[in-house]
């Protein structure tokens, strides 16, 4: 069977490089296909059935998933996925801050590295991360 489609955001632009992968059967997370600049896709194999679950997914936007026969020709909007993280306090061994109890730092920390492999963020650094603030607070002894 053969799919296609386009993804776009909400605004309507052509979303490249979009993931289209399949979630069930045999070849389920082996098989798929980006988007291409304009935010089309063609997927064909013998094995994707109408039943056939996909996945259609963007870095930074809220996942769809639709059968293999609801994709034909479809246009699909995905939404930004927004996602507020908790504060994180990063001592560069000075000491702790005295306003902070070690259990509150260590809580933090462990509650954002959590968060990161919960949702498999691949980064190369928080300023690599889109709408990331990064705040630099200088700590007085």
């Amino acid at each position: 069977m053969k799919i296609f489609g386009q993804v776009l955001d909400i605004d309507g632009l052509p979303m490249s490089l979009a993931n289209i992968t399949i979630t069930t059967g045999a070849n389920a997370l082996k098989m798929g296909e980006q988007a291409d600049l304009d935010g089309n896709f063609v997927l064909e194999n013998a094995s994707i059935t109408p039943d056939s679950q996909f996945k259609i997914s963007y870095v930074g936007y809220v996942p769809q998933f639709f059968k293999a026969s609801e994709l034909q020709g479809k246009k699909i909007k995905l939404l930004e996925d927004i996602t507020s993280l908790n504060e994180v306090v990063v001592n560069s061994g000075g000491g702790r801050p005295k306003d902070n109890a070690p259990q509150a730092v260590a809580s933090k920390k462990s509650n954002f590295v959590q968060h990161l492999q919960d949702h498999k963020f691949v980064y190369a650094g928080l300023g690599g991360l889109a709408g990331v603030l990064l705040i630099v607070k200088a700590l007085k002894k």
